[in-house]
């Protein structure tokens, strides 16, 4: 029973270190890929505006049209 044990907390610790390394040379790899120019969102974190400026990311809600040949509300009584 000891040794299994030993085996699932070595392979958990090898997977959580893999997971690490993996992530720091993605992190480099990617960065290197776009010649450390961030991208994304990571690109409006750096801008720089005046302080005082507004800017909106939302559009406005379109208007709902309903076409004609829908056909007609018909309001109804429920009988029991």
């Amino acid at each position: 029973m000891g040794i299994l044990l030993k085996i699932i907390l070595i392979l958990v610790i090898l997977s959580w270190l893999f997971r690490m390394v993996m992530g720091y040379f993605a992190r480099t790899f990617f960065d290197n890929l776009t010649n450390g120019k961030p991208t994304g969102k990571a690109k409006t974190r750096h801008n720089t505006r005046k302080q005082g400026d507004v800017h909106i990311d939302k559009q406005p809600a379109r208007d709902k049209k309903i076409k004609e040949d829908v056909g007609e509300y018909v309001d109804y009584e429920e009988i029991k």
